[in-house]
């Protein structure tokens, strides 16, 4: 199988998923073929020569942001090897045997870190909130690490308040981390804006926070960095995180392999895969008027929206009349009711429209609007396009 790529990862999460996906994506315009392979604890660099050789293969990606499967093929293997996300000094250490062998068969593809950051920081310096904080991941990530680095500059290149809480440092379970972690929360300058090193220690903050009795977002608003939609839309409140797109570098990576493949010269630096946008949730949307009545109806309509949900359905969870509930709602929210579910499906609808390739017709139905056509007149009304030309734009 001469046309084949192998992409090799350690246990097959979401972000390698995604990844796949984009190689996969390169993969086709070339007409290749992908094949994925999780390698054996304990497996060597001969491991990789005979997988290459079994498959006849093109090239080699290994993702190695989150596990690295095996060693590092110094020296070369015979075929284009590219890592994605593989630690700076990993890196060098791997181009300096390159350099020292006379090769010129590895790439490298990182995650835009400081792009992602940007991101976060904008959002919450928007806010101009009392002080800003990071918390780092458990382990000593080189993503986290640098991601820490750039908030920090950042916060005082706007002359903010910056704290930090190590997760580095925290040895023991993850309940005591969050006993750590709430006690530590307690004690920031309020209000905070937050930024967890990835959606996993977002949600340990938003678990310390309520352990704590820290008030989310009143006291502090969290993002988080990846979009994990399982995790962000399941925590309570729900999360805001910055859209990495994994599937970027995975298509990056293929296309790595094939300049290797043709000769061309390769940059001394990583290609860099960014992120698509912040995905708004409730862990950053502070009310005009904090009521937590109001803040549930926001909850459930935020989960529920799509699947048909009506004013009426939202009523019992506000108490009191109909008019003093749409009237409370609307002074915490700036929103009536039935406005916030038309917010929530159109969030949906464009996600649906930019992300997947799910036909036209069957949007309706996974948005939460009753037809084809009511959709097609309200989409009209308010962005001033089809669906398909809005399709066609966002992909260009």
């Amino acid at each position: 199988m001469a046309d084949t790529i192998l992409f090799l990862h350690g246990p097959f999460i979401r972000t390698s998923r995604l990844m796949l996906e984009g190689l996969a994506a390169f993969a086709a315009e070339r007409g290749w073929k992908v094949l994925h392979f999780c390698p054996p604890k304990g497996a060597r660099r001969d491991y990789l020569v005979r997988l290459a050789a079994s498959w006849n293969a093109l090239g080699i990606v290994e993702d190695c942001g989150v596990e690295q499967t095996m060693p590092l093929p110094s020296g070369g293997l015979g075929v284009p090897f590219v890592c994605v996300d593989l630690s700076p000094p990993k890196a060098e250490a791997l181009m300096a045997s390159e350099r020292k062998a006379g090769l010129r068969s590895i790439g490298f593809v990182n995650a835009d870190d400081e792009l992602f950051v940007k991101m976060a920081a904008d959002e919450l310096l928007s806010h101009d909130f009392s002080s800003y904080a990071y918390v780092s991941s458990y382990y000593r990530r080189h993503w986290s690490e640098r991601r820490r680095e750039a908030f920090r500059h950042a916060v005082a290149d706007s002359g903010g308040d910056f704290r930090e809480f190590d997760g580095r440092r925290q040895e023991t379970g993850d309940a005591e981390v969050v006993r750590r972690l709430g006690s530590w929360l307690k004690e920031l300058p309020k209000p905070c804006g937050l930024l967890a090193a990835n959606d996993r220690i977002a949600e340990l903050v938003l678990s310390a926070a309520r352990f704590s009795g820290v008030s989310v977002p009143d006291m502090v608003s969290v993002i988080g960095i990846d979009n994990d939609e399982m995790l962000c839309e399941s925590v309570s409140p729900s999360l805001t995180s910055v859209q990495t797109d994994f599937a970027s570098g995975g298509y990056l990576a293929g296309r790595l392999i094939s300049d290797i493949i043709a000769g061309k010269p390769l940059c001394d630096k990583p290609l860099r895969y960014g992120a698509r946008c912040i995905v708004h949730r409730l862990s950053t949307r502070r009310l005009k008027r904090s009521m937590p009545s109001v803040r549930g109806a926001l909850e459930a309509i935020h989960r529920h929206a799509v699947e048909g949900m009506s004013a009426a359905d939202v009523l019992p969870l506000l108490g009191g009349s109909r008019r003093s509930a749409e009237k409370r709602f609307r002074a915490a929210t700036g929103k009536s009711i039935l406005e916030e579910i038309i917010d929530v499906r159109f969030k949906k609808l464009l996600t649906l429209l930019e992300q997947s390739r799910m036909p036209l017709g069957s949007l309706a139905g996974h948005a939460g609007f009753t037809s084809e056509n009511q959709l097609q007149r309200q989409f009209k009304a308010r962005f001033g396009m089809t669906l398909s030309e809005y399709r066609r734009k966002s992909r260009r």
